[in-house]
């Protein structure tokens, strides 16, 4: 066998070259004369094999992926040594100059290439999402039977934010293109049908309440061919808020706060703190407000009874003394409230 450019037959072949034939116009590196970059022009991101990615990279780092990204090799190339430089810059084409040291089939070779890279300016779908007022779920925010406080608004406006400030660092579509007050409550418009489950979740964990979903299937995203749903999440607050007296099953209690899995409350009775899960909702009855309670005075104490004055009539009422009331004294105030004709002494944290 010889050679079929220069004859010999003293060598090994390679592809039916000598080594110095063969190595004569071979390419270490293979990469092509000008690649193109899709760069998102609202949030940088890049699409990389049909995927954006939101990397967060400068714009020359963008350039030195994408050369590293489009750069390949095959043996005999053994252990490359490449050196990528950005030797100028026209608008968004970038001139770049790339050396290479490396040892093929025994000789060590040097070669260098120039390609360039252009990113091209468009947008992405979720910038594109973003700038439409795309949504696909709505949070509507009511209380039962009553309309929600000033205060509940902004405890929920506070829990919306930094919730999906929290979200949108992994989802793009954690944001909020619309907040709507409706004589009956709030709407917020969430990105993502994602992000408005943890952000109901956010929300009744700190405010309670019970929450369902309704899905509609509205059309059909162009961008994925799939079927486009928006889901409208009901999340309705308790009657009754923090401070308000409540009857459970003949359990009378003081309404100390609420959380995802249900009310926390105080019995009256036994000053025991429990938690009633909001499955039992409907068998919880409202007994006295906050508003209800009032403030009275101790007016004589022994070891086992503790006598106030009714807040109305001023007349004595003698109460049993348990845990909470034994170190009161007298001619101290107490905060007090009147459940059928019965008073009770309640804990002053109940006062907002």
């Amino acid at each position: 066998m010889f050679c079929v450019r220069c004859g010999r037959s003293d060598s090994e072949l390679f592809k039916g070259l000598c080594r110095d034939c063969f190595l004569e116009e071979y390419s270490i590196l293979s990469i092509p004369e000008r690649i193109d970059v899709n760069i998102c022009s609202h949030c940088h991101s890049k699409l990389v094999s049909g995927r954006w990615l939101d990397e967060g990279l400068p714009e020359e780092e963008i350039i030195y992926r994408a050369l590293e990204d489009n750069i390949s090799w095959e043996p005999p190339v053994e252990d490359p040594e490449i050196e990528l430089e950005i030797t100028q810059r026209r608008g968004s084409i970038y001139r770049c100059h790339v050396e290479v040291d490396a040892e093929v089939l025994g000789r060590k070779m040097h070669q260098e290439y120039w390609t360039e890279v252009r990113l091209i300016n468009t947008v992405c779908p979720s910038c594109s999402k973003q700038s439409s007022g795309y949504y696909e779920a709505v949070i509507q925010l009511r209380a039962d039977s009553r309309r929600l406080s000033k205060s509940e608004v902004e405890t929920a406006d506070r829990i919306v934010k930094r919730t999906l400030s929290r979200l949108s660092k992994r989802d793009r579509l954690a944001y909020l293109p619309r907040r709507v007050e409706v004589k009956e409550g709030v709407d917020y418009y969430i990105g993502s049908h994602r992000s408005a489950r943890k952000v109901t979740g956010a929300l009744k964990e700190e405010m309670g309440g019970i929450s369902m979903e309704s899905p509609r299937l509205m059309g059909q995203d162009k961008s994925t061919g799939r079927g486009l749903y928006r889901t409208w999440i009901s999340l309705r607050l308790a009657e009754f808020r923090k401070g308000d007296f409540i009857s459970h099953r003949g359990q009378k209690g003081a309404v100390l706060g609420f959380k995802a899995s249900g009310v926390n409350v105080r019995d009256l009775e036994t000053g025991e703190i429990r938690t009633i899960l909001w499955g039992e909702y409907d068998n919880i009855e409202v007994i006295a407000r906050a508003g209800d309670v009032k403030r009275t005075t101790v007016t004589s104490r022994s070891p086992t009874m503790i006598q106030v004055l009714h807040p109305e009539t001023f007349e004595p009422v003698d109460l049993e003394v348990d845990s909470r009331t034994s170190k009161l004294e007298i001619g101290e105030e107490v905060p007090v409230i009147e459940i059928k004709r019965r008073l009770y002494i309640i804990e002053d944290d109940l006062q907002e």
